[in-house]
């Protein structure tokens, strides 16, 4: 497993997610631009500079410029092409391994959107040089259908270039990772909404309350959890004593703290 991170220390729930991955026998790879500096690493994570991956000049407009969870899903990208294996967010908490035969390794996150927190595609398939090709001026999104289409070249006619930064949130990441799924015809590969996403993005915030309902969410079939971390840094707290985040926490070791706001991979 692989993952990014661009601040200099790694929070409760970054930990979280590797010591889980770890535990399940996976051999877990941080990158990061600064590894000498880079403070609070589990045992059992290897550190690698992420320039080997891309170079940071090609990212930094994305990283210095308050877009990392763009610069990530850039980053990822790579990582595919170059044939690197998972790339897993930041906030997961894994429950069993990934042990997936499937060329394609993806999920639902609910019935008409596919998230890229786990991500494997064959490195020398369409949909990963597609994917690699998009950071480019002026890109018009091929999921646009006439009235977005519209938008786009009037907003481009009134604002003139268009970068990535300047698109939606998500643009870049389950929108595209969605349209291209179903234009190669793989989306029938990607993993039901209970395997990784049990807990749906707008009931994030019960992972701060009592554990009985999250535990509900959870089948036999979950492999990992993902954590929403771009709505629990919005709580401004640590997970109360007794939630459902501070018992898996204090399973593993690990001392719950509040969640960055600014987060390299979530």
């Amino acid at each position: 497993m692989n993952s990014l991170w661009i601040d200099d220390k790694l929070g409760c729930v970054e930990q979280l997610t590797m010591v889980s991955a770890v535990s399940m026998g996976h051999r877990f790879r941080l990158y990061s631009y600064n590894p000498e500096r880079l403070r609070g690493v589990p045992n059992g994570v290897e550190v690698r500079d992420a320039n080997e991956v891309v170079e940071y000049p090609a990212l930094a407009r994305y990283f210095d410029g308050g877009h990392r969870a763009l610069g990530t899903d850039f980053f990822r990208y790579v990582m595919q092409a170059k044939g690197i294996g998972y790339w897993v967010d930041l906030d997961l908490y894994f429950l069993r391994p990934l042990d997936f035969r499937d060329d394609y390794v993806f999920g639902w996150e609910h019935e008409t959107s596919i998230n890229g927190a786990i991500l494997r595609l064959p490195p020398d398939s369409a949909m990963v040089r597609e994917l690699c090709e998009i950071p480019q001026l002026n890109w018009r999104p091929p999921f646009y259908g006439p009235r977005k289409t519209l938008q786009f070249y009037w907003r481009r006619l009134r604002q003139g270039d268009l970068r990535p930064e300047d698109y939606r949130w998500g643009t870049f990441g389950p929108a595209i990772l969605t349209y291209l799924a179903k234009k190669y015809r793989v989306a029938n590969q990607a993993q039901k909404q209970a395997v990784f996403y049990p807990v749906r993005h707008s009931d994030a915030k019960a992972f701060f309350g009592p554990p009985e309902w999250v535990e509900r969410q959870i089948t036999s079939e979950t492999r990992a959890v993902h954590l929403w971390s771009s709505v629990l840094s919005r709580e401004k707290t640590t997970a109360p004593a007794g939630s459902w985040l501070d018992i898996v926490c204090r399973r593993h070791g690990l001392t719950p703290a509040g969640v960055e706001r600014e987060r390299a991979a979530a």
